[in-house]
């Protein structure tokens, strides 16, 4: 295979795969405001953020996707949604078919370690230390979701089928209009509860988060390193919250004054002794990662979006 090399920069040329959702907006920012103007995207609705290119095609097609591989003759590859093998497989499909190596930069998750079987109690392993570095033991089985989301597969895909592939291990990650990581604990703040309860075990459990634009800047960052062979960082932000202190953190944002009480409950299924928490390191040393964007202001706006929804007003912040 021929291997494609580029130099970043105003003729690099970007096919982002997805990315019309939480993360690539923002992606799409940070290569338009570091000089990458050339760039595409592919999705099934064709929706823009800011200039660039758009194509509207289904990842699952395998003809529209040589097609495109074909028009647009990218210089590197950033698939943000691969979510089975099948994801994966078609895309090394088509370079194989192709016959070139386009560099790719792939989304994973910290799910596709052990620690994660041990949570959800999914495998019977020992505690897992943290926090967890990119050489720490895998899963070996797929997790509660299924096949329908199953990262192991696509990194074993990409780094065995790829050249060049640097896969980017994400933690959960914040940022409006996704709310899903706040809106738990803040619904209940804003319905004028007193207390919040939580597992004992949970008050003191620590979970790696990351907010989106940081996120959209560690794949800039990648793509700008252009790295040879196989490379796999995980992107988390330095310090991991427990749960109590997360929660104290939106309550100290959004005015709630109630208490936060630790009580077992029956219906608790998670093993909460296995913390949660990775180290971005790596990521940090190599490619000279850090937050660029304030995390306590990206949570903030994350919670009034939040709070005026639920109150039939729209947020307009510009973000």
């Amino acid at each position: 295979m021929q291997v494609i090399t580029f130099n970043t920069g105003t003729d690099l040329k970007v096919l982002i795969i997805g990315g019309t959702a939480l993360v690539g907006p923002h992606l799409i920012r940070e290569l338009f405001k570091n000089g990458v103007f050339d760039v595409h995207t592919m999705t099934r609705t064709a929706q823009t953020v800011l200039c660039e290119q758009a194509h509207i095609a289904d990842r699952r097609d395998k003809g529209a996707l040589l097609n495109l591989l074909l028009q647009v003759t990218p210089d590197v590859i950033i698939d943000m949604i691969p979510f089975t093998q099948e994801d994966a497989t078609l895309l090394t499909t088509a370079l194989t078919t192709l016959g070139i190596e386009i560099p790719v930069i792939a989304l994973s998750s910290i799910d596709v370690y052990a620690a994660y079987a041990n949570l959800h109690r999914t495998e019977s392993i020992a505690l897992q230390p943290h926090p967890i570095t990119e050489d720490l033991p895998q899963r070996t089985q797929l997790g509660p979701e299924g096949k329908v989301y199953d990262k192991l597969s696509i990194e074993s895909t990409y780094t065995e089928q790829l050249e060049s592939v640097c896969i980017l291990r994400l933690p959960a990650i914040y940022g409006w209009p996704d709310t899903t990581r706040v809106s738990q604990y803040l619904d209940r703040m804003l319905d004028g509860d007193t207390e919040i309860v939580i597992h004992p075990d949970e008050s003191d459990w620590l979970f790696s988060r990351s907010f989106h634009k940081n996120v959209a800047y560690a794949i800039f960052l990648a793509v700008q390193a252009n790295l040879p062979g196989v490379n796999i960082f995980n992107v988390a932000e330095k310090e991991a919250f427990t749960t109590r202190q997360w929660i104290q953190k939106i309550a100290s944002i959004c005015g709630w004054q109630g208490q936060i009480v630790a009580k077992s409950t029956a219906d608790d299924t998670l093993n909460w002794r296995q913390h949660f928490h990775v180290s971005s390191e790596n990521i940090r040393q190599q490619l000279g990662y850090d937050e660029k964007y304030c995390i306590d202001e990206g949570l903030a706006d994350t919670i009034a979006f939040h709070s005026y929804q639920r109150a039939g007003r729209n947020y307009k912040k510009y973000y």
